[in-house]
């Protein structure tokens, strides 16, 4: 993932590889000790089931990983 600002991301609509509607970037996962982006928190977008969806939730929000992410733009594409 190339070098954002938090404040950039937050609020991006997040779309899977068909240009669905998953939901909008809340945060971002930080590790501590090394300052690495693990993953982005999501609020999902009415209507999805999180447990119909191939990642982990933390609280109400999904989790997904910098791994998954192909591309971003104005919205922020997913690999699958």
């Amino acid at each position: 993932m190339p070098a954002a600002f938090s404040a950039e991301l937050s609020g991006r609509r997040v779309v899977d590889s068909r240009g669905d509607l998953l939901g909008t970037v809340v945060d971002l996962f930080i590790d501590d000790v090394s300052g690495t982006v693990l993953g982005l928190l999501l609020e999902l977008d009415d209507g999805l089931d999180p447990k119909l969806l191939p990642w982990s939730t933390f609280g109400e929000h999904l989790v997904i990983p910098t791994d998954e992410v192909a591309s971003i733009d104005e919205e922020i594409h997913l690999n699958r």
